[in-house]
């Protein structure tokens, strides 16, 4: 994923089809128009030498939204795993990725 940054506004630009359509589920969670504005929070810190992985809470999610399963779909027809049980399913292209012990199932590279 690439990030742009021109003063206040930041862009994210996917680099391959899996990080496009998790930018797509992300933009859906932020997007909705229905309720009070929502925002990026930073959560910890973020040292890349530690750890790649930088962390943020969604600010102004309702009760509903904050609770509910996300949404992803599936790229293009692809294989997903589960990082728990390691179960893996095939889904087609469009398909929601399922949940599978409490998570989104992963795409397989």
């Amino acid at each position: 994923m690439k990030l742009s940054f021109d003063k206040a506004i930041v862009e994210f630009t996917p680099e391959n089809d899996v990080e496009a359509s998790e930018l797509e589920a992300l933009w859906i969670k932020m997007g909705n128009c229905v309720g009070g504005d929502k925002k990026l929070a930073p959560i910890g810190t973020y040292m890349p030498s530690e750890d790649k992985t930088a962390r943020f809470h969604i600010d102004g999610l309702t009760d509903a939204e904050a609770n509910a399963d996300p949404e992803m779909r599936a790229p293009f027809d692809c294989q997903v795993y589960c990082l728990t049980c390691n179960k893996i399913q095939s889904v087609k292209k469009g398909e929601l990725i399922p949940m599978c012990c409490g998570r989104l199932m992963e795409i397989m590279d």
